[in-house]
This record gives structure tokens, sequence and C-alpha cells, in this order.
């Protein structure tokens, strides 16, 4: 018999479109989200968009404040440096295990979303940016042959992605470093030279934790925008 396909329930396809539109930065940090607003835009019912934002909430990216309602989260700079940490540890593990299984596939990957990245910029595309940059750290995940860790990283990784855009399409920060540690990173998997790719990728990723603390410090925080 042919195994069957498990369909996603509409519950999970909803998360899904809110998910990408907090990545994406279409619904910014902090903004406030209201059920029947979402519900409408999507076509469907209210009670798929109550359960999506319940699932959104135990990931991270979701907050529902008693008698204020559901917002899209805005982190603090403990919490982002936490987020950090944890992202630092899953991709260093990563890039071991994805060198040892998968190197020509990973350097393909990476090569691929490092000239999409640079088109992106290029093209004053921030968004276009944004995606290839989350496909191309996405690429060490996969590569790795790891399941268990792809689900960790899946699931607990989506506040820094969010927050990632934010900070390239909203407060319009630098690229230049960030590609330069790409390249680095990249030149590093070509070579084969593991600690080189994880010591690299862990300064690229506290650099997120960094630009987040100096755009806190400004006189106006980050992410307070309410959509309407």
């Amino acid at each position: 018999m042919d195994p069957i396909t498990p369909q996603k329930s509409l519950m999970e396809i909803t998360a899904e479109r809110i998910r990408n539109a907090i990545f994406r930065g279409e619904l910014q940090l902090g903004a406030k989200l209201s059920e029947q607003k979402l519900a409408d835009m999507l076509e469907i019912s209210r009670s798929p968009v109550r359960e999506a934002l319940a699932l959104l909430q135990i990931e991270g990216l979701v907050r529902v404040l008693p008698k204020r309602g559901t917002f899209v989260f805005t982190p603090d700079t403990k919490t982002v440096t936490d987020l950090c940490d944890h992202r630092a540890i899953l991709e260093a593990a990563c890039i071991k295990f994805a060198l040892q299984r998968n190197p020509e596939t990973l350097i393909a990957k990476l090569r691929h979303e490092f000239e999409q990245m640079q088109f992106a910029i290029r093209s004053d595309d921030s968004h276009a940016y944004s995606k290839s940059d989350m496909q191309f750290h996405q690429a060490i995940i996969e590569c790795s042959e790891n399941s268990s860790i792809l689900k960790i990283y899946q699931t607990t990784i989506g506040p820094l992605m969010a927050l990632r855009t934010h900070l390239f399409t909203i407060m319009k920060a630098q690229y230049n470093d960030a590609m330069a540690q790409h390249a680095a990173l990249l030149d590093a998997c070509v070579k084969g030279d593991v600690a080189r790719a994880q010591v690299i990728a862990a300064k690229h990723i506290q650099h997120l934790a960094e630009h987040y603390r100096l755009a806190s410090s400004k006189d106006t925080p980050p992410g307070l925008a309410v959509v309407r």
C-alpha cells in the first residue's frame, strides 16, 4: 500500500501564514493583532486563527497580554542575547555534521544564497536579503541531517528570524559586516575548516545581539508600531 501523506491542518497553515508575515516584517514587532482582521485577511473563521496564535505564543513570536490583547513579540536585550547563544550552539554543531555528511550540498546552498544576498543588496531589496540570509543559515541546519536539531531550531529560533528582518528592513542595519562574515564562513566551509567556520558563525550570530542592543539604546525603541 502507498503511504498516507498527512495534510496540514487549517490551524497549521494559518500559523505558517502569520509566522511568515512576522518573519517578512509584514507584521512588525510590537504590532497588535486582531483575530477578526487576520481571519478576514485569510478568509477563514476566527477559530483556526485563535489556535494558530496560541501556537505562535509557544514559539515566542506572539504575546498575549490580559485585558490588552495579542501582540507580535518585542524582545528585551537579555532575551535576544539568550536566543543568540542558543542559536550559536546549534549552528556550531550543525556545521560540523554538515561538513562531515553533506559538504558538497552545503557549499552549493551557501554559495547560492550568498549570491542571492549580493543581488538583493544591489537591488536595494532588504526583504529579499533577509530571506536569503535566513535560508543561508537554514542550509547549515538542514545539511546536518539531524532531525532533532532541525525541529528544535525551527520551533525556538523564530523570534531571531523576525528580529533580523526588523533590523535590516526597519532599522536599516548595515550589510557590509554581515556579508564579510558570510563570505568568510563560506570560505571556511569550502576549505573544510570546521573550527574556523564555527568561530565565524558564532561571531556573526552575536552581531545580531549587538545590533539590537545598539537599536534599543536609542530614544525610539524598535518594534512598537501598531497595525490597525
